[in-house]
């Protein structure tokens, strides 16, 4: 903050909840975190985020990052899904996500650029292994021809301790067929992010008293 002011720069100071008030735009939620759900009782375990919908994303640098999340909930551009071939799914947390960073200063739009290859993204904050893992099992395709899985030590283990308390989630290790079938229940999920996000809204309204 210190250096914008120096640069004339402003930083936004406002919560997310308060800039989506302030665009009044129905058509606007914020980024999803799978590791949201860790410690919610539900019968479906969403590993994306609303499916193609402008998405606020976080503030490291001054301003609020965004995208337009794909047709999976996920930071990409969503024409990437039907690429004949496509060359690497990129598994990873917050750094692969793209957090606070518009297109095409994420990894992915990064990699498209210097490689031309077709890239996938479908990684996201807080994931750790095993909710990567999951999103492997969910998303993976044959027309994908590498994965490219990125660990981050500092809090990796860590998360792989939550998520192995997470009875859904381990179906993923102790059954090779299991799956959620994700891809076709998008819909479904889309509902459920979004009253998560309405409940989300209401909390921080009555917190502040907005």
């Amino acid at each position: 903050i210190r250096i914008l002011k120096k640069e004339e720069r402003k930083y936004d100071t406002r919560s997310r909840f308060e800039l989506i008030k302030d665009l009044n735009d129905k058509e606007v939620t914020i980024n999803y975190h799978p590791s949201y759900m860790l410690k919610e009782k539900t019968d479906i375990f969403p590993l994306s985020g609303v499916s193609k919908i402008k998405t606020i994303s976080c503030n490291e640098s001054g301003y609020y990052s965004s995208y337009v999340s794909d047709r999976y909930g996920f930071n990409n551009p969503d024409k990437e899904w039907n690429k004949e071939t496509i060359d690497y799914l990129l598994l990873g947390d917050s750094f692969i996500h793209g957090d606070c960073v518009n297109r095409p200063n994420d990894v992915s739009s990064i990699l498209r650029k210097i490689t031309g290859k077709s890239i996938i993204n479908v990684a996201s904050r807080g994931n750790g292994p095993l909710i990567n893992y999951a999103a492997l099992r969910e998303y993976y395709n044959p027309k994908i021809k590498n994965v490219l899985w990125f660990v981050y030590v500092g809090n990796d283990p860590w998360e792989l301790t939550e998520e192995l308390e997470n009875s859904l989630l381990k179906k993923y290790l102790s059954d090779d067929s299991f799956s959620q079938n994700l891809k076709s229940q998008q819909n479904l999920i889309n509902e459920k992010l979004k009253q998560i996000f309405e409940r989300e809204i209401k909390k921080e309204e009555a917190f502040f008293n907005i």
